[in-house]
This record gives structure tokens, sequence and C-alpha cells, in this order.
């Protein structure tokens, strides 16, 4: 792969996250209302993968405790996420969601898969099925574990 190739490929995922927001925000998402990136990935971790550590989830999102705890503070604000005591080490404190923020996370994926199943009538199965197959390769090339245990898994 040229260097050409690589600056191709940055520019795309850059114009697709422009695109992304900028139809957001043409759907009238109120930007006040919408979580910050770290938040929203912070949220979706927590939802999918139960009561978490700081700790786990900070290895989950590859940042410090700090920054993990500094995003939880923002999301127990927001009434999305409790600290609550870890039952097999009362020391310990474990991030779980709350009921606000299960329907939130919910509310918020069913939004993008709406807008994404939109998308992709615009292209052929043939395409469809390339664009996952891309995605999934670029998940894995920046250790995404879904799409990673998938392929070691045949």
């Amino acid at each position: 792969m040229t260097h050409e190739d690589v600056d191709r490929l940055a520019e795309g995922i850059v114009r697709l996250r422009a695109e992304i927001l900028r139809r957001r925000s043409r759907a009238g998402e109120l930007p006040g209302a919408e979580l910050t990136t770290p938040q929203a990935l912070a949220l979706r971790t927590i939802v999918r993968g139960g009561p978490l550590r700081m700790g786990a989830l900070a290895d989950a999102l590859g940042v410090s405790v700090a920054t993990a705890s500094r995003t939880v503070d923002a999301l127990a604000a927001r009434g999305l996420v409790r600290r609550e005591s870890d039952p097999a080490d009362a020391r310990a404190v474990r991030v779980c969601a709350t009921a606000q923020g299960k329907r939130d996370y919910a509310a918020r994926r069913h939004r993008f898969v709406r807008a994404l199943e939109s998308l992709m009538e615009e292209l052929s199965e043939h395409e469809r099925r390339q664009l996952a197959e891309s995605l999934e390769t670029l998940n894995s090339l920046f250790g995404g574990g879904e799409a990673a245990a998938r392929r070691r898994a045949g």
C-alpha cells in the first residue's frame, strides 16, 4: 500500500465522521443533549459489558482510570450510570447503567441503526457486504475485540 493509499484511507475516515456529524445535526438532534464520543463509548461499554470496575472500564476504553472516572462522573450527572459497591470486594467500586442509561443507549442505537439502514438502501447487496467486511477488517486492525474474535473463530 502506498503513502497515497494510506492518505486516501485517512481522508475517507475523516470525511465519514464529518458526514455522520452533519447528518445528525441536520436530523435535528440537539448538540447539548448529545453525549461526547468518549461518554457514548463508555455508556455502550457499561450497558453491554454489565457492571464494570473502573480499571476494567478504563482498559476497555483505552484510557487512564482518572479519565474513565471523569467520564463516569459526567454520565452519572445525567443519571445514565451509577457507582456501587462491588459485592466481590467491598473496597472496590463498580459502574453500572441505570434504567435511564439503558433506555438512552437503546434510543441512540436505534437512531443510528435507522440512519444506517437508510444509507445502505443506496448500495447494492455486493457493496453492503464489501462495506461490512471492510469495517470488520478496520475494527480488527484497531484492536476491536468482537470482529477479531469472529475472525479467529473462523
